[in-house]
């Protein structure tokens, strides 16, 4: 269940054409997560669901896996270097009937084969009798098995070094977590800087005070290596939360802000003996902007995701709900009109502008995978050869594709423009972790693409009027996104869309970021489908925590198209006309003031 940007993973879109109006309506737009995909939440199964399972095992781990959630592992070394799964610093908690010298040893005293020999399942029952110290190959085994699961492995005394060539086979499945801000650095240092990792803070006794202390440390190292942080939250005796729902609040936006997926952890003590089945409690937590949860019951915690969803008031707005400078906006094929379809050159100008290009992906006749949308060269390269008009890019080889100028069909100032290929906009990607990318896939096998692009699926977005090919993308890519779009307003009835939406709400719209529904908006206003089929869906897609996207084919670039669409409870664009739009939105939300 990972993880994202915007209301979504893994990173937060920056509008930042709109950077100067969010302040004026931050009081306005309180940030919840609901403006983020549900399922790119993020829910951390503390000691891999230890309160359903003997912790750290293997069945704890399955169970999370079950759920859908990440469970989170302790891992020592052995004395003879082997690196095993185990929290405590010696076991007598969990292996109470052991003998003496049994309790009073550490994984670190003992070799592999002594902490195998060790039961540290029976102290929750026969059920679990001979549950055994997992070690680090069988974790990176289970994880092979699937690549859906994750793994968040928290290191008490570890090589660094060891543990990074240990799980190189599935670095992408795995998330390094400390207190110490040092080893999420030195981790980075290590497997690079995409490497996962999330700081964790607090143990449920840390004070305002506190929070502005460390985070003050933490902005003079710009945040080194953490992507995620965790801040663990208790309640006193009246039920006051600590640190204060202010400073939740604060530290939230802040790390929002910062494209770092801010976590809270429901934190039991003495006070608050329960937090980790307290409903109310998580759904207090998502109020203040949390991201992702760590917790003791990941069942609990997704009851409550579910109800918070499912409670999206009928009277929602996007006004009130999401900030002005959070609101998604797609340039099709790249920038719309405004520039060459699918150059690297587009791409930068639309994510400096805020939007989320989209490249249409195909592959050469040497099998190297660019960024082109018609099947031949007609349109796009006009002055050509006939015999290479009537050609695509199948036909050709990749240095045939790069000789193409892409550019100067829209003008002088565009001359020389190339394809982009598919390495080139990787490592675009890779210069931001707050960009994003749709793709609408032409001519390619979903499996060679997710491979070539594993380094950077939570900033991939698939594309596609097909909600089976969404299916088989997500089976390779399940760290990416994928947005649904319905073509159906060229021709049948309003009803025909409803009925096309509702066979995907009955499959629980799985695996969807997003879902995009072209519209047509005449001179007057007038919209198709209808408002009630379009609220209708929105409502229905922010109960599932699903974006509601809308294309307008027609008028995409008139202020009454987008106050039609966003009245009718749309909540991200695509669009031909990314200037006109954008200041559509902005006009929009200064009408409440």
């Amino acid at each position: 269940m990972k993880r994202s940007l915007t209301w979504l993973s893994s990173a937060i879109l920056c509008a930042t054409a709109f950077g100067a109006v969010s302040a004026l309506f931050a009081a306005e737009a309180q940030w919840t997560i609901r403006n983020k995909a549900r399922e790119s939440i993020t829910v951390v199964a503390h000691r891999g669901a230890g309160d359903l399972a003997p912790e750290n095992c293997l069945s704890s781990l399955e169970l999370t896996w079950g759920m859908g959630g990440i469970p989170e592992v302790d891992v020592r070394m052995t004395k003879d270097g082997h690196i095993m799964m185990f929290h405590d610093g010696n076991f007598a908690r969990v292996c109470p009937n052991a003998p003496d010298d049994v309790k009073k040893s550490s994984v670190e005293s003992l070799t592999y084969e002594e902490v195998r020999k060790i039961d540290i399942g029976s102290y929750l029952g026969e059920k679990y009798k001979g549950e055994k110290v997992v070690s680090i190959e069988e974790i990176v085994e289970a994880l092979k098995k699937d690549n859906r699961r994750s793994v968040v492995i928290d290191v008490k005394k570890v090589d660094f070094q060891k543990l990074a060539d240990a799980v190189k086979d599935v670095k992408y499945q795995i998330t390094l977590t400390s207190g110490n801000e040092k080893d999420l650095a030195d981790w980075a240092d290590i497997c690079g800087p995409d490497a996962d990792a999330t700081l964790w803070m607090g143990l449920g006794s840390y004070t305002d005070a506190d929070v502005d202390k460390r985070f003050e440390k933490l902005r003079a190292e710009n945040f080194k290596g953490i992507k995620r942080l965790q801040i663990h939250i208790a309640k006193d005796a009246d039920g006051n939360l600590k640190p204060s729902p202010e400073c939740i609040r604060a530290r939230a936006d802040e790390l929002r802000k910062r494209g770092i997926e801010f976590q809270t952890m429901p934190w039991r003590t003495k006070d608050c003996p329960h937090a980790e089945t307290d409903i109310e409690f998580y759904k207090q937590l998502l109020r203040l902007g949390t991201m992702g949860f760590g917790t003791d019951r990941p069942d609990c915690c997704y009851q409550a995701i579910d109800e918070f969803y499912a409670e999206s008031p009928e009277d929602w707005n996007i006004r009130d709900n999401i900030p002005v400078d959070e609101v998604a906006v797609q340039g099709h094929r790249g920038m719309g009109n405004e520039m060459p379809e699918g150059t690297l050159e587009t791409f930068r100008a639309a994510w400096a502008k805020g939007l989320i290009p989209e490249a249409d992906v195909r592959m050469t006749k040497d099998g190297v995978i660019m960024s082109f949308h018609d099947n031949d060269f007609q349109r796009i390269i006009p002055d050509a050869p006939e015999e290479v008009r009537k050609m695509g890019v199948k036909d050709f080889t990749y240095e045939e594709c790069r000789k193409l100028d892409v550019g100067a069909y829209k003008g002088e100032q565009f001359k020389g423009q190339q394809m982009v290929d598919l390495d080139e906009m990787i490592a675009a990607l890779k210069e931001d972790p707050q960009r994003l990318i749709f793709f609408d896939v032409k001519q390619i096998d979903f499996e060679i693409l997710a491979k070539a692009t594993e380094s950077v699926h939570p900033q991939i977005i698939l594309a596609s009027p097909s909600y089976d090919q969404i299916k088989t993308w997500k089976k390779f890519a399940p760290r990416s996104k994928a947005m649904l779009w319905m073509p159906t307003t060229w021709s049948g009835t309003p009803e025909d869309l409803k009925d096309r939406f509702d066979v995907i709400k009955d499959n629980n719209f799985a695996g969807l970021w997003g879902l995009q529904v072209h519209v047509v908006v005449d001179d007057q206003g007038n919209v198709k489908p209808t408002p009630e089929v379009l609220r209708y869906c929105g409502t229905e897609l922010r109960k599932k925590g699903v974006i509601f996207e809308t294309l307008s084919w027609k008028n995409g670039d008139k202020y009454l198209t987008y106050k039609t669409l966003l009245d009718c409870g749309s909540a991200s664009f695509a669009t031909d006309y990314p200037t006109e739009t954008m200041q559509s939105i902005k006009d929009y939300y200064e009408e409440k003031k």
